[in-house]
């Protein structure tokens, strides 16, 4: 018997129907012999798992077909290690293969040759659709278009259109006090993922799916930028975690929301790790201050610091303390002192002259840490500190800028000849006391503030942090501090606050 096979993905201007295809595969059939059709229509020729071409293979294997006739060899499949497993299947059960666009004879050496460089290029042909179809995704990224999917929960999507293009953009439903609730809720110092998920489920509220909430998807949405009025600290808080900005600096002003997207293994959770990530700004405004975000994320990151157990054993500097001269980590030696890995590790470090005492270090970081915390106490005591300054977030924009450009003159002044270096010396020193004086108004313009801690907690951390387990400290240093740089002949600190 002879059976025709046609696979038809999707119904387009420029492609040919199951129909058409049928009919042209039985001008190749014999006068007198008999026919059987196999078709599937929706189903992509990127494999061969596909219901009416799995009855076809299982007819074939009962020794039912002849003879395979299809329109074109790629509605069999567009992949090369699938179709000459096929072919060995069809040579197996003596069954010959024809294909009425493709001319060839599968007894012989060269016309399977043939049969194997056509099939090379259907492969390719798939492969560069996916390409386009991957390069049209980021494009749209880039925009902040919505990029498919159902939408996070407390947002439904509408239509719109960017630059004449139509797409969705996301738009607040009344799920989102919910949403609130979590950020809410979480943010306080001592409520955990597990009390949001036994008050939700115990009001009967449902997850996206239908299911009760658990805490990973309580975490998931937490983590989620979507919701984040996205500006300039959102902004270098996912800098600093190896995240790719798309959107230009000064777009983030507060106002609307972003999106990150990237491959990430499929045993990772999404935005467990955005480093090598995008992010752009969406089109929909955000709903969550970026205070109030960021406060939860360093509260979730904290957490994730203990659980990983990614501090150190011996100090509690560990992943925050630098060398002051070159910038790299210092690392422990024989459990007592520090070392640089810039020297150790890649020689562009002279070090230092004697290996600083992890215990004299970590006393002295320590003060400093007391201190910010008792700043924060008196300033909370007050309780007048603004919650968000457009004119800091403006000073901070600037900042990035100047701070961007002095990154690209170093690049430059590394390349060039030494004349053009003398020249571009001089506009980098220009540069600098721009970024001197930008960070000075930043600092005066911006009150003290911190973590959403309650007081009780911090005096708490103030009397007991010296007792406190390694990794706890280390938690809660992160939580204040950015880096420890270690000169020869003092500590430099970068607060987060």
């Amino acid at each position: 018997m002879v059976a025709i096979y046609a696979r038809q993905s999707v119904d387009k201007a420029d492609s040919l129907s199951i129909d058409s295809q049928i009919e042209a595969c039985r001008r190749l059939v014999g006068k007198g012999e008999k026919t059987a059709v196999y078709k599937d229509k929706g189903w992509s020729g990127k494999n061969i798992h596909r219901p009416g071409f799995g009855q076809l293979l299982s007819d074939v294997k009962r020794g039912k077909i002849e003879k395979i006739i299809v329109y074109k060899l790629d509605r069999i499949s567009r992949s090369l290690h699938d179709f000459s497993n096929l072919i060995e299947i069809f040579k197996e059960y003596g069954v010959e293969f024809a294909s009425t666009v493709e001319t060839f004879d599968t007894s012989s050496p060269v016309g399977r040759a043939m049969l194997g460089i056509i099939m090379v290029f259907a492969e390719l042909e798939r492969e560069n659709i996916l390409l386009r179809v991957k390069d049209n995704y980021y494009a749209r990224a880039k925009k902040g278009m919505y990029l498919g999917g159902q939408p996070i929960f407390g947002f439904d999507k509408t239509e719109t259109s960017v630059l004449g293009i139509k797409t969705s953009m996301l738009v607040p439903n009344q799920s989102m006090d919910i949403v609130r609730y979590m950020y809410e809720k979480y943010a306080e110092s001592t409520a955990t993922l597990g009390d949001i998920v036994r008050y939700l489920n115990a009001k009967g509220i449902k997850s996206p799916k239908g299911a009760p909430w658990d805490s990973c998807k309580i975490s998931r949405l937490l983590r989620s930028p979507t919701y984040a009025c996205c500006d300039m600290e959102v902004y270098r808080y996912f800098k600093d975690k190896g995240c790719e900005i798309t959107s230009p600096v000064e777009e983030f002003t507060g106002e609307y929301g972003c999106y990150v997207y990237g491959k990430r293994p499929g045993n990772e959770r999404k935005y467990a790790d955005v480093t090598d990530h995008k992010l752009t700004l969406a089109l929909h405004k955000g709903v969550i201050s970026s205070d109030l975000w960021l406060t939860v994320q360093r509260k979730l990151d904290a957490n994730e610091q203990i659980k990983r157990g990614r501090t150190g054993s011996y100090s509690w500097l560990t992943g925050l303390i630098k060398c002051g001269k070159c910038g790299y980590s210092l690392k422990v030696y024989r459990k007592r002192f520090y070392y640089c890995s810039g020297k150790s590790n890649h020689n562009l470090c002279e070090g230092y002259e004697n290996h600083p005492l992890i215990e004299e270090v970590e006393d002295a970081v320590g003060n400093l840490l007391k201190q910010k915390f008792s700043e924060i106490i008196d300033l909370m005591r007050e309780e007048n500190a603004p919650a968000y300054d457009p004119k800091v977030n403006s000073l901070r924009i600037e900042l990035e800028t100047v701070s961007r450009k002095i990154e690209n003159l170093v690049k430059h002044i590394a390349e060039s000849s030494e004349t053009i270096s003398s020249i571009l010396s001089k506009e980098l020193e220009k540069l600098i006391i721009e970024q001197e004086r930008l960070e000075e108004e930043i600092s005066a313009s911006s009150p003290i503030s911190g973590p959403d801690i309650p007081m009780e907690e911090l005096l708490s951390m103030l009397e007991d942090f010296d007792d406190m387990p390694v990794e706890v400290r280390n938690s809660i240093a992160r939580q204040f501090i950015v880096k420890v740089l270690l000169f020869e002949e003092r500590i430099e600190i970068v607060w987060r606050f």
